[in-house]
């Protein structure tokens, strides 16, 4: 699976910033995702789980299995089966190749995992996702991610493959999609499209790009996997947008927490 990656030397030299991943849940007749729950990495190891707002806003979501009251919050000192089963296995030999192709080293911890990799599974209609990290110094959020519909979009293949690591791609705006108003396709310098960009980020870039910065949005290639790996793994890719501050990149009713803090019903 691994072909080529940048390693960020980064990683090892600073604690994880990242402590919380949203679980988005797919809205099959809308066809776009929508946040339902967030999973916390607490101070000690200890995990906690809750319900989001966009779970009660009316799309037809049921709960999930092993978290069936969305007005409790659930915590454990071990990530829930509901995450862990959304990892590649330790003892499995191509579990090097995965995280090489996440661009993180043999001990990254689960949450690093599942923040990189999206928990995605075949057939499946949920996807975590890490909140860009904000640096309130420079004025910036940066994520990874790994790009969207290869497979479905002319000429990928190829021009995925001639793009060399560190090399910068555009973001445009995909006029023709319907689902997603603010929806982004990448591509090349040189203009060759390569994928989209994830649908939970596409907000969030659409408003960076409204800073008015000449350089408000750079994305990056952080990793080329092989043709014949998983395809939504072909191209792993750096975000770093301009955010003006006072809310986080993530906002608005939908990400509220159905229990605030403070008022936790547990189990």
């Amino acid at each position: 699976m691994c072909a080529t990656t940048l390693v960020d030397e980064r990683h090892k030299a600073t604690p994880r910033l990242a402590l919380h991943l949203y679980v988005s849940w797919q809205d099959g007749n809308r066809r776009s995702f929508v946040p339902v729950g967030v999973l916390t990495q607490l101070s000690g190891g200890a995990y906690d789980f809750r319900y989001l707002r966009g779970a009660e806003a009316g799309t037809g979501f049921r709960p999930f299995i092993g978290f069936p009251d969305l007005h409790h919050v659930y915590r454990s000192t071990e990530l829930f089966p509901f995450f862990e089963n959304r990892l590649m296995p330790r003892n499995r030999s191509d579990h090097s190749s995965y995280l090489g192709a996440l661009a993180l080293p043999e001990d990254a911890d689960p949450f690093e995992i599942l923040a990189r990799s999206g928990g995605r599974r075949a057939t499946d209609t949920i996807e975590v996702v890490a909140e860009p990290v904000v640096d309130q110094a420079t004025g910036h959020a940066t994520c990874h991610f790994l790009v969207r519909g290869v497979r479905h979009v002319p000429g990928a293949e190829d021009a995925i493959d001639g793009l060399p690591v560190g090399d910068l791609l555009r973001t445009e705006p995909d006029v023709a999609n319907e689902y997603d108003e603010f929806a982004r396709l990448l591509v090349t310098l040189g203009g060759a499209p390569v994928g989209y960009l994830p649908s939970y980020l596409s907000e969030f870039v659409h408003r960076s790009a409204t800073t008015g910065s000449d350089e408000a949005i750079k994305v990056s290639v952080v990793h080329i996997g092989d043709r014949d790996g998983p395809s939504h793994f072909r191209l792993l890719c750096r975000l770093v947008a301009a955010w003006p501050g006072g809310q986080p990149p993530f906002a608005g009713q939908a990400f509220e927490p159905l229990v605030p803090e403070g008022f936790d019903k547990t189990a």
